[in-house]
């Protein structure tokens, strides 16, 4: 959309003061929040002209104009600045995350309790997609007689576990033959791959496989057969409360449906990921049914250029992008170092 200069600076000033205020801006806030030297009426027709172009709206019970989220796309593709977190708040996240324990799943949590505080919004973390992350290693613990915890570490220090029960007997020595079988076999291959040789040989020849290796397969299997539903670590959503612009009931209610639709959650996410680049989602862009129009930023964190899961920050349209943008996209860079820096340990 061609914008002179004066009403992209109107237009700038009317978002910035509506993102503060929560409320329709009037033409005299904003000859008083501009640089620009206008008479009121010059101001009420360029108000006028960028309401028919779309990009403002007049509730009925105000004289003020509130932007449309087609105003939010163009100020946040073509004016939007995005200065980096200020250095207490890098501090914080360094600090933070490097306390948060040697589990990503601990450190992911961590990440969305900081994004949720500092932005105060809610906070969406989604958790690796394990199916393109190469297996490092494998350990069988025996735990006692039929029970054994299997300890799956793939790159970047991504650890499953999972206690499983065993009808027959097996010794340490046993898991531990299992174990070497195991990672000299699947060494530097995707747990897709994993998957899809398991299913092979054990659903397709069970017959001709060797005892060792039947049963180190058959271990795996029932250890990490099922992908299950993605792990999506939601923080924050006391700061919905807060917000003016969810303060009746039905665009609470509204709100928080939208955050328990987790399949569209997780759609919209994914098509993130599959972007492999920060995306910024106004209003109707989403497949998301609410009465009050929301924003939602994101940005997949990676590993060797692939993208593993996504981090998001949700809130209502006129969230403060000027922060909130720049600091999703330092958070998943954050969390891309220090997965790049786990697979690059020996």
């Amino acid at each position: 959309m061609q914008l002179t200069d004066r009403e992209r600076e109107i237009l700038a000033t009317i978002i910035e003061a509506y993102i503060a205020s929560a409320a329709p801006v009037a033409s005299r806030a904003v000859a008083k929040r501009s640089h620009l030297d206008l008479s009121p009426a010059s101001m009420r027709n360029v108000m006028a002209d960028l309401t028919e172009k779309g990009l403002l709206e007049q509730p009925h019970t105000s004289a003020g104009r509130v932007p449309t989220s087609e105003a939010f796309r163009v100020y946040i593709d073509t004016m939007l600045p995005r200065p980096e977190p200020s250095k207490e708040v890098q501090e914080r996240i360094a600090r933070v995350l490097s306390e948060a324990g040697l589990e990503i799943k601990d450190i992911l949590r961590q990440a969305g309790r900081i994004l949720s505080d500092q932005s105060h919004q809610v906070s969406m973390i989604l958790a690796p997609r394990y199916g393109s992350v190469r297996w490092k290693q494998i350990e069988f613990v025996l735990v006692r007689t039929g029970l054994v915890l299997v300890v799956l570490v793939l790159e970047g220090g991504i650890i499953q576990q999972k206690l499983i029960a065993l009808e027959e007997i097996v010794t340490a020595d046993d898991l531990t033959k299992y174990a070497n079988y195991l990672n000299e076999l699947f060494s530097n291959r995707t747990v897709a791959e994993v998957r899809a040789h398991i299913l092979r040989e054990l659903r397709g020849a069970r017959e001709r496989l060797s005892d060792l290796c039947g049963r180190a397969l058959s271990l795996v299997e029932e250890a990490f057969d099922k992908d299950g539903p993605q792990e999506l670590y939601v923080d924050g959503t006391a700061y919905i409360l807060r917000q003016p612009d969810f303060a009746d009931l039905r665009a609470m209610r509204e709100m928080f449906d939208v955050l328990d639709d987790r399949s569209k959650l997780l759609d919209i996410l994914d098509r993130v990921m599959e972007s492999n680049c920060l995306c910024v989602t106004l209003g109707k862009e989403t497949p998301l049914q609410s009465g009050t129009d929301m924003g939602l930023v994101s940005s997949p964190y990676t590993i060797q250029g692939r993208s593993l899961g996504v981090i998001s920050v949700m809130g209502p349209l006129r969230m403060d992008y000027a922060k909130v943008v720049p600091m999703v996209d330092y958070m998943a860079r954050i969390l891309t170092d220090i997965l790049q820096k786990r697979l690059d340990q020996p």
